[in-house]
């Protein structure tokens, strides 16, 4: 029977798909900023997650050619490798993308009944347990964008040379300073910690490393235009956390500009765009109802900035999206409404 008032444009494999398509700006310029690292990351992630994909569906005596049709296990990572260092090792990844895919998703029934965002929970994971590498990222220069880089980058990520190693060899595509604070780190260790006024951060201008996250923000921002267009993704949870993080940020700022970050280096560094329009939009972990998702991307923006100014962590977003996740139930009973003709009780 087919019923004329249930309508669905896209089909969950094509969904899946058009969000890999808007992530493609973002690639590029992460790539252009932090080398080919990253697209290397991202491949063996699809690969490890494809491989944990057919295990657990063959250990479910699920139908493997069914499940890996959707395209999920590839969205989760193409976002897990985006969010991690461009030059993490490959025994990490393989981590992440177990608890991304084998915890976060089957473990509870898979696609449609994971309660945590995979990518976000494999990538909280990773920062818990090896904060030091998360948190090492290789300094952003153009040079690493080329093809000689390749070599390099696979050689520390797979053949553990490390980044000494890197350093003293021969190669000039590698920078003298290898490694490097982003934004939010850098705020985090050298003035928040410490205790010393930030007002000159803040004003800095043409800043190398605010420079390339600003661009990668820009992107991401791009792609969720693409994605609002193709009406795959609702409004409401990005501008309600874009809202109230530019809210929060606004106020503390202006309230203390020697000890918080401006609006701008709040909205446009770490991962705050690829949260609010690819992260945060996840379909099965956010709220169902319109108001929920208002809610929701209050929450995610609360958290964010709370996480952000307060804790010990750089960035916020895995925590605060993993945080949110555990309040989409309540949420949702307390924002569902009845049917017509129906009270809720």
């Amino acid at each position: 029977m087919n019923f004329p008032y249930i309508y669905n444009i896209y089909s969950v494999r094509k969904i899946m798909f058009l969000v890999i398509i808007a992530c493609i700006p973002g690639i590029v310029t992460k790539c252009y900023f932090f080398g080919s690292g990253t697209l290397i990351e991202i491949l063996f992630s699809i690969i490890i997650s494809l491989i944990l994909e057919i295990a657990i569906l063959k250990i479910r005596l699920k139908k493997i050619k069914n499940h890996l049709k959707d395209n999920s296990a590839i969205v989760t990572s193409v976002l897990f490798g985006l969010s991690i260092p461009s030059l993490l090792p490959w025994w990490m990844i393989i981590i992440g993308m177990f608890f991304a895919i084998v915890v976060a998703k089957h473990l509870y029934g898979g696609i449609g009944q994971n309660i945590f965002n995979p990518a976000m929970l494999g990538y909280a994971v990773l920062l818990i347990s090896f904060p030091i590498h998360m948190n090492n990222w290789n300094e952003s220069n153009e040079n690493l964008s080329c093809l000689n880089s390749i070599k390099q980058s696979l050689n520390i990520i797979f053949f553990k040379k490390n980044i000494d190693n890197a350093k003293n060899s021969n190669s000039n595509i590698f920078p003298e300073v290898f490694t490097e604070a982003t934004p939010l780190d850098d705020f985090k260790t050298k003035y928040h910690l410490k205790d010393t006024h930030i007002s000159e951060y803040n004003s800095l201008k043409n800043n190398t490393v605010q420079d390339s996250w600003k661009y990668i923000n820009i992107s991401f921002f791009l792609g969720g235009v693409f994605l609002f267009l193709k009406k795959i993704i609702c409004w409401r949870i990005p501008v309600s956390f874009l809202t109230t993080l530019g809210i929060l940020s606004i106020v503390s700022f202006y309230s203390s500009k020697e000890l918080f970050l401006s609006p701008l280096v709040h909205l446009f560094s770490g991962g705050t765009m690829i949260c609010a329009f690819f992260i945060a939009t996840d379909p099965v972990t956010t709220s169902c109802t319109n108001t929920g998702k208002i809610i929701f991307g209050i929450m995610i923006g609360c958290l964010t900035w709370i996480i952000r100014n307060y804790s010990d962590y750089p960035d916020a977003i895995a925590f605060s999206i993993l945080f949110a996740n555990m309040f989409v139930p309540l949420i949702d009973h307390y924002t569902n409404t009845s049917g017509y003709g129906h009270n809720n009780t």
